[in-house]
């Protein structure tokens, strides 16, 4: 496996491996597949360094945390510095711990959708970090420890949690878009939040008790009259007059 750069090994009933992924072993593997199997830990992953492309979706992960070994030899994430793409989705992680831990500084985007997080907690060492997908968990509420204006994400999915304020996603400056429909934001005040977000081009609420509303649709594109993107639909420019002549 010496020259192999793309290994895809999706459905293959791995439940664990040691050694198997190690700089000796897979010096030059950039880009790998296990989704679909059944491992319950990151601690088979040795020292990659160039890795890029790591997807583990639908396994049996709990934690993304693995001690280093006695002698210090990487173990799990911190032997992965050089990550960019990181797909955890469809597991059992209760938190993200590890991420903070781990040397991955130029990673760029982490789907972790499908599990049970609660919290959106450990992300403040990811400063390349442009795409975050925390979809499908349960996540009640953002704190303001958890995003920073440190943070470069551009595009976060938060659907289908248990949302009732998007409030402290206005601290994420450079946000393009944000899908957080399914939630349960009530009142139209909540995309206030987002007034002060100059980049801000696209935002998904559907399925949100707001949404029920009457003139929904027209009193969110009032309140952000840059958007150009509401719920899938683009906002037309005869649209965009109309409600400007309201």
């Amino acid at each position: 496996m010496m020259n192999v750069k793309e290994l895809d090994l999706t459905g293959c009933k791995l439940r664990d491996f040691d050694k198997m992924f190690d700089r000796d072993f897979c010096p030059n593997l950039r880009e790998l597949n296990l989704s679909h199997n059944f491992l319950a830990t990151l601690r088979g992953f040795g020292y990659l360094p160039q890795l890029r492309i790591l997807k583990i979706k639908q396994n049996r992960l709990e934690s993304l945390f693995c001690k280093l070994n006695d002698d210090g030899y990487p173990r799990g994430l911190f032997g992965l510095h050089g990550l960019e793409v990181l797909d955890v989705s469809y597991n059992s992680l209760h938190d993200l711990y590890g991420l903070h831990l781990a040397p991955m500084k130029d990673l760029k985007i982490l789907h972790a959708s499908n599990n049970e997080i609660i919290k959106a907690d450990f992300l403040e060492k990811l400063k390349q970090l442009r795409e975050l997908d925390l979809s499908k968990n349960r996540i009640k509420q953002i704190e303001p420890h958890q995003f920073h204006n440190g943070l470069m994400i551009s595009c976060l999915k938060l659907e289908d949690n248990s949302l009732r304020s998007l409030a402290n996603i206005e601290r994420l400056e450079r946000l393009q878009a944000i899908h957080a429909g399914g939630n349960r934001l009530a009142e139209f005040w909540e995309v206030d939040r987002f007034a002060d977000l100059v980049y801000l081009m696209e935002i998904s609420l559907m399925n949100n008790p707001m949404t029920r509303k009457p003139q929904y649709r027209m009193n969110i594109l009032k309140k952000l009259p840059n958007l150009i993107v509401l719920d899938g639909k683009e906002i037309l420019t005869d649209e965009r007059n109309r409600i400007d002549q309201t």
